[in-house]
């Protein structure tokens, strides 16, 4: 009954984002900048949130930075920026450079101060001067890779750190005229932030810790909720009689359910604090599904210390209780952990590894069931 390895496969997922965000660029785009930087270096290069790419170069003695940031739009519109914010990893108070396409496929490039009341859209976003101090700022489409790319140089003042340089970026698809529409509000987008030391180019990750118990949060909900339970329910269903009697059943059902309701309520407890604590997003179908997760596995703790004795002529009625908020607790913990992957957009193999330990929960209790069945009907057939 051992779900070990399903488990390993769960909790390397926990470490996933630190590695994905380590990842560098694609060496095609590193091949493609160098092309058109010409006389530009490239220092570093690095994948980011929401399938963007950014290459960078810094020289610390004329504090002069050259930038590549590129990504797809897929619509139809679209626009792509990138910033630094002398105030914080954070949207309001960047200094953006945005790149344009318009509907006919013409592509048009925009400074932009980012406010409070336009973030919030309370005013619209609109082209401004910035304090950046640019000599070389460009939008292109690059066509081998089917990038746009914001291609910009610019002078450091004084006002920005080279060892902590926060970095904003975002892509969005609305445009009305020259007004920048909200973008698309997912947790990727909301993520578009880093800290870089551009001297020894290296990402500081503390700007990311949210982004990490976020993580946190769904492996540790996968392992408790997502395998722990249905493992202790397969083994309170099939391990009493078949393929073999089993005079321990009981105590490792307890103990399975006991370590994912421990381990799960963990995970429950550390996303009620994320959600306490975001400002810009609610995801409230996948919040209330958690709540009812939780307090339906309370019951069912409750209910083993409180079931009727065997004799009890009510340990029927608490059977069927105790089965069907069981079974529906499962389908509605596999519905919200497939909610949650959607939500944190991770990299694909997080719905697989997921899936995985469905099905092979699934295998085993299809054959169980396969036993089960064929040694009913041999003993209906040969009852000596």
């Amino acid at each position: 009954m051992s779900s070990s390895p399903l488990l390993l496969i769960l909790l390397i997922l926990l470490f996933s984002p630190l590695i994905t965000n380590a990842h560098k660029c694609s060496q095609s785009f590193a091949d493609e900048i160098r092309k058109n930087l010409n006389s530009t270096g490239v220092q570093n290069c690095r994948k980011k949130t929401q399938g963007a790419e950014f290459a960078w170069s810094f020289d610390k003695a004329s504090r002069r930075l050259d930038i590549a940031f590129a990504a797809k739009l897929r619509h139809e519109t679209g626009w792509l920026a990138w910033g630094l914010n002398p105030m914080g990893p954070h949207m309001v108070g960047t200094q953006a450079l945005v790149g344009i396409r318009r509907r006919d496929g013409s592509l048009e490039k925009y400074t932009y101060n980012v406010s409070a009341p336009t973030k919030t859209q309370r005013c619209p976003l609109v082209p401004e001067e910035i304090g950046l101090k640019m000599s070389r700022f460009e939008f292109f489409y690059m066509e081998a890779l089917e990038y746009y790319v914001i291609l910009a140089t610019i002078l450091l003042t004084d006002e920005f750190n080279p060892s902590s340089t926060n970095v904003v970026w975002q892509i969005g698809e609305g445009v009305a005229g020259n007004q920048l529409l909200m973008h698309p509000r997912s947790l990727q987008s909301f993520d578009s932030t880093a800290v870089l030391d551009l001297q020894s180019t290296q990402l500081i990750t503390h700007a990311h810790k949210r982004r990490y118990l976020r993580t946190a949060h769904g492996v540790v909900n996968m392992v408790g909720w997502g395998t722990l339970l249905p493992s202790g329910v397969i083994v309170a269903r099939y391990t009493r009689i078949f393929p073999k009697p089993c005079r321990w059943w009981y105590d490792v059902h307890v103990s399975c359910q006991s370590a994912g309701y421990i381990i799960g309520s963990g995970g429950w407890a550390l996303g009620i604090w994320l959600g306490k604590t975001s400002t810009y997003y609610k995801f409230n179908i996948h919040n209330t599904l958690g709540f009812i997760i939780f307090i339906f596995t309370s019951i069912q703790m409750l209910a083993w210390r409180l079931r009727p004795i065997p004799s009890d002529e009510y340990r029927a009625f608490w059977n069927m209780y105790h089965h069907f908020l069981g079974y529906a607790i499962l389908a509605l913990i596999s519905l919200n952990i497939f909610l949650g992957i959607k939500i944190l957009e991770p990299d694909h193999v997080w719905k697989w590894a997921y899936i995985g330990v469905l099905g092979g929960l699934g295998m085993l209790v299809l054959a169980f069931e396969l036993f089960g069945w064929i040694h009913f009907l041999v003993k209906k057939t040969h009852p000596d």
